[in-house]
């Protein structure tokens, strides 16, 4: 189909005939005798001969042009595939079919690129790229993938510029014609995304919403029911199938052979092979409880092997009443519909099923129908949220009977100490004084456990070398593990530092070394070992997901007893022990568990009964600091006061007994101090401009008005005033609170003489000896 191309366009071929003939007059006016005449009357001619040959040829070309589309018109004008006649150098659409009109609204001269706006991001580099294909081979093929179809292209090169494009859409087939059953299903905005093929052949409309499907409402979910197709007047049984969480939502309808058209007015239990292989179980119950029809779904779930059908209560536990009472409530039309979740019986694991009782599609029926669905996986989900719920609780609890314990220990802690301050060892009541004192210390450690379950006690935060930190340590751990357990300890090369509480995290080594001593009764080895692991894509384990980055491991291992699989879940709730009573509290391992993951680490266990017990913990491993330089001496204040170690201490504290004891140790190093039982009542005093405290002592939670909070409203008028915050809380955000303002630091209760009176001295720059 190739055909010679003239250069020249129409306007030029015009401009030339018009310039022939202007000579032509020219040389005729002249008389034509006159040289100049005469070449003038030459050129015009010979310009006019030449603008009539590009005139013949131009014609020639249109009318090889029109005879090249009559040929396409024949050949391919009725084809189903799209056929486009491009331009090669500009793009122009010369010709195309019916079915390119149809399928893209083509209009010559269009370009190509109008066909591929919709699907290319660079049409006019996919035309290019084609059509340099075919220039070279003759054909280029390109196959385009959609989501329900497939775009196949082929270009083909015709004469010298241009090319024959021929789009076919290919559609796939949808695996979903092929089920054994009709239903419809629609996207969440009510549109109809897919209709068996049955169902096509009685609907006229292809994309109709889900009113205009159903005369009235539709199928409630999970109950069949009659309803009536409106496009095509059809009645119909339909159940509703519920989407949990799927992106459409489906309907299934029964073959109406087996639905309202039939003669009979009830719907006998055997004419359900139409029921079998829906994917929903269903199965049909007698009024005293019977199962008498289970498809194949039911039946899977029920775990049923033969052909025998139980009676719903010996299937099924948990209800709570009769199962009779609830079959006569649904029969009696008391209860339309009524679902409940019970429990499978004779199963080694736990199964849920959800199941649904609706009444007879028709009257006169003497059954009604069940739906089942498994909820094993929502009922573990709703079993960790309510554990979740429970462990939040016992948090709070635990760290409100903390803050009231903290404050009488610290009563306790402090007057015993300023007992001891008048006794000396030859005394008959230091031993007495000097349990008080032991017995209390053991009373603040177990407050403390309180707290780590709760993730509330107060840590200080320092980066621990783990070989100078265990280097310390392991002493003490081999006197707790006696004579019959050794205790091995094995570093790893370059061993990144990590950060925690130093105290706490003494605490869970021994927690866990001590667990691990009691699994070996007859006496075994407890080996610690340390490494650094980098995890650059993250680790899933058990669940949890641990973030990407460098991990500094710590495993405490032992060969003792182990732990049985079922237990395993269960380690590291509070209270939870496998000792005997009075031998554990049961708080060892859930300390663990609240210190690593306050100090934002990650605690596993693996054990295995008869083996041994392995736990690792993993925590950010950390950039070792450089060696501390000598910090320059602070400046000490001017007052007169303090030099000569007398200053004047406001103390704000709402509990009686630690505010006694506060005060009389601070007067005991010759201060003066103003009591306040409240923020409020501090704010009066300080009304007074002639008080003007060296220190503020607070404690941080009171009623009313807290610590920090009237402290920021006398911070203008003291703005170097040293603060010290005292709570038996955590460093939470009340708390911290301090961090706004200068010059304040932090005091957890319960606290000793020693430890009261050192902080306050550090605040005023003073000499921490006792006086």
């Amino acid at each position: 189909m190739s055909r010679v191309t003239v250069a020249l366009p129409k306007a030029a071929i015009t401009g030339l005939a018009l310039a022939a003939l202007a000579l032509c007059l020219i040389g005729l006016a002249t008389g034509g005798a006159k040289p100049a005449a005469l070449a003038a009357l030459t050129t015009g001619l010979s310009l006019l001969l030449l603008a009539g040959v590009a005139w013949t040829v131009r014609f020639f070309d249109a009318w090889q042009r029109r005879r090249d589309h009559q040929r396409l018109d024949s050949l391919l004008g009725d084809a189903e595939m799209v056929c486009i006649l491009a331009d090669s150098d500009t793009g122009a659409i010369e010709w195309c079919n019916a079915a390119a009109v149809e399928h893209f609204n083509l209009t010559p001269p269009q370009k190509i690129t109008t066909v591929l706006s919709d699907l290319h991001a660079d049409p006019d580099g996919f035309v290019t790229r084609l059509q340099d294909l075919a220039s070279l081979s003759g054909r280029a093929d390109h196959r385009l993938k959609l989501q329900n179809c497939e775009r196949v292209y082929r270009v083909e090169k015709l004469g010298d510029n241009q090319f024959l494009w021929r789009i076919a859409l290919e559609t796939r087939a949808d695996t979903r014609d092929a089920l054994p059953f009709e239903f419809a299903q629609f996207q969440p905005d009510g549109r109809l995304d897919y209709i068996s093929p049955a169902l096509r052949q009685d609907l006229s409309q292809n994309r109709i919403s889900k009113d205009q499907l159903f005369q009235g409402t539709p199928p409630p979910h999970g109950q069949i029911a009659p309803v009536t197709l409106s496009a095509a007047g059809i009645e119909r049984l339909a159940i509703r199938l519920e989407s949990q969480g799927a992106a459409t939502e489906t309907v299934l309808f029964l073959p109406p052979q087996h639905g309202l058209d039939m003669p009979e007015h009830s719907i006998k239990p055997g004419e359900t092979r139409h029921l079998q292989n829906l994917p929903v179980g269903l199965a049909h119950i007698t009024l005293d409880g019977q199962l008498t029809y289970v498809n194949d779904e039911a039946r899977r779930l029920l775990r049923l092997r033969d052909t025998y059908l139980p009676v719903l209560s010996d299937a099924l536990e948990g209800l709570g009443r009769p199962v009779l009472e609830w079959i006569a409530d649904i029969a009696s039309g008391r209860m339309a519909r009524s679902t409940e979740v019970l429990r499978l019986n004779c199963t080694l694991n736990e199964t849920y099923l959800k199941v649904t009782l609706t009444t007879p599609p028709r009257e006169g029926v003497n059954f009604i129908v069940a739906v089942f669905s498994d909820v094993t996986e929502l009922k573990s989900l709703e079993a960790k949220f309510t554990q979740s719920q429970k462990m939040q609780a016992i948090g709070q609890l635990a760290g409100g009977v903390a803050h009231d314990f903290n404050n009488l220990l610290t009563a306790i802690s402090g007057h015993c100490d300023l007992l001891l301050l008048r006794h000396d060892r030859s005394d008959l009541n230091y031993p007495d004084l000097m349990q008080i004192q032991q017995n209390t210390n053991r009373a603040a450690a177990l407050v403390r456990q309180l707290l780590a379950l709760s993730r509330q006690q107060t840590l200080k935060f320092v980066t621990l070398d783990l070989q100078e930190t265990m280097d310390d340590v392991i002493h003490l751990l081999n006197r707790l593990v006696g004579e019959k357990v050794t205790l091995s300890l094995r570093h790893g090369e370059n061993v990144a530092p990590i950060r925690s509480d130093k105290r706490q995290f003494e605490q869970v080594l021994m927690n866990l070394v001590v667990n691990a001593r009691d699994a070996l009764p007859m006496g075994g080895e407890i080996r610690i070992e340390t490494a650094s692991c980098a995890l650059p894509k993250g680790l899933i384990r058990e669940n949890v997901q641990l973030p990407a980055g460098n991990y500094t491991l710590i495993k405490i291992s032992d060969d003792g007893i182990g732990i049985p699989q079922p237990l395993l879940g269960k380690v590291f709730d509070p209270f939870f022990t496998t000792k005997r009573q009075g031998e554990g509290t049961g708080l060892g391992l859930s300390t663990v568990y609240g210190i690593v993951k306050q100090s934002g680490g990650y605690v596993f266990i693996e054990s295995e009964e008869g083996v041994g017990t392995t736990f690792t913990l993993y925590f950010a491993a950390q950039t070792p600091e450089p060696a501390l330089r000598d910090l320059p001496k602070r400046e000490g204040l001017h007052s007169s006061a303090l030099q000569s170690r007398h200053a004047l201490v406001l103390l704000v504290e709402d509990e009686t007994p630690v505010r006694s004891f506060a005060a009389r140790a601070l007067e005991l190093q010759g201060h003066r101090v103003i009591e306040a039982d409240c923020g409020e009542a501090a704010l009066d005093i300080l009304q007074d401009p002639s008080i003007v405290p060296d220190c503020f002592v607070t404690d941080v939670i009171m009623p009313g008005l807290d610590g920090p909070s009237w402290i920021a409203q006398i911070r203008p008028r003291f703005p170097d005033t040293p603060v010290v915050f005292m709570s038996g809380y955590a460093e939470d955000s009340r708390v911290a609170a301090q961090a706004r303002i200068s010059n304040a630091t932090f005091l957890g209760k319960p606290f000793s003489l020693v430890e009261f009176t050192q902080t306050v001295h550090a605040q005023l720059r003073l000499p921490t000896e006792m006086a």
